[in-house]
Order: structure tokens, then C-alpha cells, then sequence
């Protein structure tokens, strides 16, 4: 689960709130407009004019096509506007715009240039902005959003709505140019396995993807620690790298060895956390942290006797939950 410190723009303004010492985290969901496109012509109608409305995201435009008794399924275009204030101290930061989810075809412009695009309405993406924002002025940002169906994109057909539009969260993520790396299919850059999960000792490894979108190359400190629900550190490792300026470096970090680890099961699912820090060699300064959950826990199934967790049975029952409930 990602736990997001928010805090909502009022005025159409953008005010930066800490997730932590080092990255920023900040919802940008309230005051925006809306305007259907059933043309897709863009913003210049010959003719007609956009209506805009007042809407907060999360948004989707078939909110009541399958619940009313009205004609029409729109499956089209849809734009949203946004004006915000970008604070001074954000022209030396590495900015995103993150999306948990727009259907199904999304194209991001800052200040009318093209920032960026994603296919496909199920799965969260990063757009990088920071060359076209414009930091200590405001900042226009347009969405378009395409829900028509599109042949070569999946998923064709099925028994649920193509809600259109930005139906997830969306926020604004502004990092240190030296950071754990978002370009790996906007994953977070951190990525934890188990290989060994036993009641007396468990390992934990830890890969990472880091970025370097500065013009100095620097030497880096790295530490990964395993900790408690109370924040007591049960392991912990280290590694140093030197990271290019402009490139990107893959980490593995040494094995992390956790002694008679409280497991996770549905009666009791107690979770880690796994914090990783990025660290300036030469000065001790922290860059960038990353904390994630983590669960010991180990299965099997049995061709007689069904499904097993930590080495007790548990009988599975199907359920069927579409994506947008969240």
C-alpha cells in the first residue's frame, strides 16, 4: 500500500507538503475544469465552444450511463484545465506529474507543450515536466483524456463501464535531481524479495534503480534497513556507487538476514518496512528515501488438500471485484 501524505490546492495553488525530509508528494485533485470534446479538435472548435465545468478529480464523464435511464454511453474525448503556482524552489527539483489512472488514452501539456502521453486506462504512470514548468509564475496544464474504443488496446470488450476520464488520484511528485528512478514502467525504483522465508530466519533482497538527472556526477552513500511497526531497525546494509550525470545505475544491495520474523497471515498481517536512502558521499546529506511495506509469509497448494500459508491450511473462496473500486 502507498502511504501518500495530501494536501489539497486551494486557489488553484500548489502547496508542497513533505512526505519526507526529501520528496514532496502533493495532491493536486481540487479545482479543475471540464469541457467534453465530441469532436476531438482540441481547444479551437470552429463554430462551437467548449463548456467548461467545475469538477474535482477523481472525475470520469459515464458516472451515471449505466445508472440512468437516459440515452447514450459517451465514449469519447474530454479535456481539464488547471492554472497553479509553481513555488521558486521547484526550479531545482526533478518533477512529475503522477497519475493512479486515466482511461484510456492520456496526453499532459504544460504551458501548451506536450509533456507527454500513456496508453491505457489501468495502470498508474509518471510524466516527467520539469523543463516546461516555469517555477515562481503559474503554470497552465491541460489534460486530454480518450475513452473510444481503439482496437489495439486492451481490453477490447467486457462486462464493465470504459469510465473516461482521470478516475484515479493525481498528484505532483517533486524529487531531488539524484533519485530513486520512476522510469522503469513508473514503478517506485525499489524492488524486494524473499528467497528464504522461515520462522527462525528470513532473507530480504533489495534491488534498486536510481536516477541521475543533474549535470554533476557524484558519489553516493546507500543504505536499506529492515524495520519494525515502531520504527526499530531490525537490519540493515550499505553500499556506495558513483552515479553519472544524465544516466541511470542498477543496485543490488548485500543480503539482509531478518532473525525469527513476525509473519504475515490474514489473522495477524503485520508488516515491515523497508526504508532505503540515498546519501551524498563527500557531506552525509540525505537525497532521497523511499520506504515500502513487507510481508514474510511463504505458500503452497496441494493437489488433495488445497491451499496452504505459512504451513497452515486455508480454504480459498473466489470473489469478482472490478478495478474501480478501490
Amino acid at each position: 500500500m502507498k502511504i501518500f501524505l495530501s494536501l489539497y490546492c486551494l486557489l488553484s495553488t500548489i502547496s508542497l507538503c513533505a512526505q519526507n525530509d526529501v520528496r514532496t508528494v502533493t495532491s493536486i485533485n481540487n479545482n479543475w475544469e471540464f469541457a467534453r470534446d465530441p469532436y476531438n479538435n482540441g481547444l479551437s472548435l470552429p463554430g462551437k465552444t467548449l463548456k467548461w465545468e467545475p469538477v474535482n478529480i477523481p472525475h470520469t464523464w459515464n458516472t451515471e450511463d449505466v445508472m440512468d435511464d437516459e440515452p447514450g454511453y459517451y465514449r469519447g474525448t474530454g479535456w481539464y484545465k488547471k492554472k497553479i503556482q509553481v513555488p521558486s524552489s521547484m526550479a531545482a527539483k526533478s518533477c512529475f506529474l503522477y497519475f493512479e489512472g486515466a482511461n484510456q488514452v492520456a496526453e499532459l501539456y504544460i504551458n501548451g507543450k506536450k509533456a507527454g502521453e500513456h496508453i491505457g486506462g489501468y495502470s498508474g504512470f509518471y510524466i516527467p515536466v520539469s523543463s516546461l514548468l516555469i517555477a515562481g509564475k503559474e503554470n497552465e496544464i491541460l489534460i486530454k483524456v480518450d475513452n473510444r474504443y481503439d482496437p489495439s488496446i486492451p481490453p477490447l470488450t467486457a462486462d464493465f463501464t470504459f469510465y473516461g476520464g482521470i478516475y484515479r488520484d493525481l498528484w505532483m511528485v517533486a524529487v531531488d535531481r539524484i533519485h530513486f528512478s520512476f522510469n522503469d514502467f513508473s514503478s517506485r525504483g525499489i524492488y524486494i524479495t524473499t528467497p528464504v522465508v522461515a520462522p527462525q530466519k528470513s532473507t530480504v533482497q533489495v534491488r534498486m534503480l536510481l536516477a541521475n538527472d543533474g549535470s554533476l556526477s557524484k558519489k553516493l552513500n546507500i543504505r536499506t534497513t529492515v524495520q519494525k511497526l515502531n520504527g526499530t531497525v531490525v537490519t540493515a546494509t550499505t553500499a556506495s556507487v558513483m552515479l553519472d550525470a544524465k544516466k541511470e545505475h542498477t543496485l543490488t544491495m548485500p543480503l539482509l538476514q531478518v532473525k525469527h520474523p513476525q509473519l504475515w497471515s490474514p489473522d495477524t498481517p503485520y508488516l515491515y518496512s523497508v526504508v532505503s536512502e540515498i546519501k551524498d558521499a563527500a557531506t552525509g546529506k540525505l537525497i532521497d528515501r523511499v520506504a515500502e511495506p513487507l510481508g514474510f509469509r511463504w505458500f503452497h497448494f496441494d493437489a488433495a488438500k488445497g491451499f496452504f500459508l505459512n504451513g497452515k491450511s486455508y480454504k480459498l473462496v473466489g470473489t469478482s471485484r472490478h478495478q474501480d473500486f478501490k
